[in-house]
């Protein structure tokens, strides 16, 4: 059976229907739970002084560390790309539930298209974007192309941000997804933001997406080491 078909065929049992119903609600209270009982401690904020709070910009998460980030982010008025996938789905019910539109494709699935109807709503609507740089696929903590193409084409400056915390779940994904539990230190770190030239030459792309991610991997030791720090581990 396709993986189209596959997917057809799933959302029309009832159990994924309920899920599809359920799940961002539940999902949402939650992040708002650990919204209440977590402390934050929010590194380089500089960053979102000087520009996540006067421009849109593009946030760059790694898929292992967005969860909370990723609820964080909903006070900027935001568009984001979500897998075609039947879990992608989920994640895109979840998505508009905290107040995001989004666009469906990956590299691996309709991706140039899901790019296009992304740049186009960003321009449209003055929104922020945000993707999974290492997804849908990995390696994990590996920027792929496509937040360099989403800057170079909107103008807008990529800006990392990612998170650990003191008491957290991970998941045996490939990319050790990690779920803060409540009554928690989170910890947020935010990168020194990336201007990506409109005029940039294709033979120029690598050296930024490999500047964006040296910048991910350094707020991520950041972030980590904070954590360390606080449990004293």
């Amino acid at each position: 059976m396709s993986e189209e078909k596959a997917k057809t065929e799933k959302g029309k049992r009832l159990w994924f229907r309920a899920l599809l119903f359920f799940a961002p609600r539940l999902v949402n209270g939650y992040f708002r739970l650990l919204d209440i009982t977590c402390k934050k401690i929010l590194l380089n904020q500089e960053y979102e002084e000087a520009v996540c709070k006067k421009r849109p910009f593009a946030c760059a998460c790694f898929h292992g560390t967005m969860l909370f980030p990723v609820y964080y982010c909903r006070r900027y008025p935001g568009a984001v790309m979500v897998s075609r996938s039947w879990d992608g789905e989920l994640i895109d019910r979840c998505l508009r539930y905290m107040g995001y539109d989004t666009t469906r494709g990956s590299s691996s699935q309709g991706g140039k298209e899901a790019l296009d109807e992304l740049v186009d709503l960003l321009r449209e609507r003055n929104y922020c974007s945000g993707l999974a740089v290492d997804a849908p696929r990995g390696p994990s903590r590996q920027v792929k192309m496509g937040i360099v193409m989403i800057a170079k084409r909107t103008g807008q400056p990529v800006v990392p941000l990612v998170s650990w915390a003191t008491r957290q779940f991970q998941f045996k994904s490939w990319d050790r997804m990690i779920l803060p539990l409540p009554f928690s230190a989170i910890v947020m770190a935010f990168g020194k933001p990336t201007e990506v030239p409109d005029g940039l030459e294709p033979e120029a792309y690598e050296e930024y997406r490999q500047r964006i991610e040296a910048e991910m991997h350094r707020v991520s030791f950041q972030a980590e080491e904070k954590v360390r720090e606080i449990t004293g581990k």
